[in-house]
């Protein structure tokens, strides 16, 4: 059993507050370009938020770093070559510590295709087995409609990249001088989707896991198997968390997510139960009460629907 070390590091942290106010001027006045202090020795970049398009150029994920004794630990390299490069200049203005390794910590565009830029300076990168063959096998064509989206300068030098190391289940990691563990679970939002625990500050950075204030995308799992991913997760009592979508929280954030597929978990099988075919359902469910989260409109009815079709398939199989 790895034991963690006791750090007495005098890196100040942000309060939560304005960690909120950061990431609304962010989605307010464009992607920033400056880390902000978490706790000690852990840094967020903050994203903007909402879907990729040419004003925030595409940078709406959040990225984080973790300064250890003798280097940095990057999570998550945002949505292009050049956004890799923000990230890591990033880092370089908060500490000259040399960055030892990205952590990837699922196969969707917004965290991945900066991670070339850091290859390019011989970092290496990291995934979990499964996340790692999902972007192979898809990931060409998100490239594609991300050029599109956002044009061939803002993408240029991008590409789809192939980790030099992958884990398979749940990992603990030193390389860089502070001690975190990679928490994989067997079912969660995407194949081979991590959490990364600082143990040293308590700091969840949670990737897809646990969007805060977003709703979650289904297209790669089913609520019931993301519940599981979430317990685990809520059983490492973490002090605060940093999600790949979403501001900076405290780690009451898991149950909100694991409340909005328990409420449309309920309302998809009552509404299946009275009749509701497919084509109703999204308009049957609305669940306005998670209407304020970003991406309620364009990803919750189609959760909606996959949650119906889910219903629909266990009815059939009995």
């Amino acid at each position: 059993m790895l034991r963690c070390k006791r750090n007495a590091s005098t890196l100040a942290f942000v309060p939560f507050v304005a960690l909120l106010a950061a990431h609304a001027a962010a989605q307010a006045d464009g992607p920033p370009s400056a880390a902000a202090a978490v706790a000690p020795g852990v840094y967020v970049v903050s994203g903007t938020g909402g879907d990729p398009e040419p004003a925030n150029r595409g940078r709406v994920a959040n990225a984080a770093f973790v300064i250890g004794d003798h280097g940095v630990v990057v999570i998550d390299s945002g949505v292009s070559y050049r956004h890799g490069e923000a990230i890591i200049a990033a880092v370089r203005r908060v500490t000259a510590r040399p960055i030892r390794l990205l952590i990837l910590t699922h196969p969707s565009q917004e965290v991945v295709f900066g991670a070339a830029a850091f290859q390019a300076r011989g970092i290496p990168v990291l995934m979990h087995r499964d996340a790692a063959m999902l972007m192979a096998s898809r990931c060409d064509a998100c490239l594609r409609r991300l050029e599109e989206t956002l044009g061939a300068t803002e993408m240029g030098r991008t590409r789809v990249v192939a980790p030099e190391r992958t884990i398979a289940g749940n990992t603990f990691l030193d390389v860089a001088g502070t001690q975190l563990l990679l928490i994989a679970p067997r079912h969660s939002s995407a194949p081979g989707a991590l959490a990364v625990l600082d143990q040293r500050t308590g700091t969840l950075m949670a990737g897809a896991l646990v969007p805060v204030a977003r709703v979650p995308d289904l297209r790669d799992s089913d609520g019931a198997h993301w519940r599981v991913a979430l317990d685990t997760l809520r059983a490492m009592r973490c002090a605060r968390l940093i999600p790949a979508f979403g501001p900076v929280a405290d780690c009451t954030a898991i149950d909100a997510t694991d409340r909005y597929f328990a409420m449309l978990d309920d309302c998809v099988r009552a509404a299946f139960a009275r009749g509701v075919g497919l084509a109703e359902i999204g308009a049957e469910c609305e669940l306005r009460a998670f209407a304020d989260w970003d991406g309620y409109a364009t990803l919750h009815r189609a959760n909606a629907s996959r949650a119906f079709l889910n219903v629909e398939r266990a009815a059939l199989t009995q």
